[in-house]
């Protein structure tokens, strides 16, 4: 049986995404074309050998915009019938993050990469990695409720390009200091 991996199949995985995202609904600001675009690169990102806590930051974001997006649908469909409770979103992200770690602890993905220090700070680096970009992501709507109220204008998919800038930036230096000084 001949073993193809990851990018072989990422063709197939593209165009599944694409022909799903066509099929939706109109996008909300955590859509799931944007829940399926991040799992897409988190998987390209740990084949081409990207640091654990880079990957974690990611798959923080995509735990909190999961949850968001199915704490948006909950509400929606809930309507006047009965009052969510403000908890009920902090449990629904919690939940799911737990979902995502969970499954990687049993995977096996909590061994790291080979030459390379597990933890940070005494946490698990893909956990820490997690738990940074769930608050970034989780921050990115009150930073953009901030900027509407400084400068009392809105730009398209302002909180989007807001949070996926702060998850850029503080990729970018996670890479740089995990690959030039690996001292955390």
């Amino acid at each position: 049986m001949i073993k193809t991996g990851f990018v072989d199949k990422l063709p197939f995985i593209l165009v599944f995404a694409i022909i799903v995202s066509y099929s939706l609904p109109a996008a909300s600001a955590m859509c799931p074309l944007c829940t399926a675009s991040a799992a897409i690169g988190l998987g390209v990102a740990r084949y081409y050998g990207i640091d654990d806590i880079v990957i974690g930051i990611w798959l923080g974001a995509l735990a909190v915009s999961t949850a968001l997006w199915v704490n948006n649908i909950v509400k929606k469909r809930a309507g006047a019938k009965f009052k969510v409770l403000p908890i009920y979103e902090a449990l629904l992200i919690a939940a799911v993050i737990a979902a995502t770690i969970v499954p990687f602890y049993f995977a096996g993905f909590f061994s790291g990469m080979p030459g390379m220090v597990d933890t940070i700070f005494g946490i698990n680096r893909l956990v820490f990695g997690i738990i940074v970009g769930s608050l970034v992501t989780f921050i990115g709507a009150p930073m953009s409720n901030m900027v509407k109220r400084k400068r009392n204008s809105v730009f398209p998919y302002q909180t989007i390009i807001i949070t996926f800038l702060m998850l850029i930036a503080l990729s970018a230096l996670f890479w740089y200091v995990t690959k030039y000084y690996y001292v955390i």
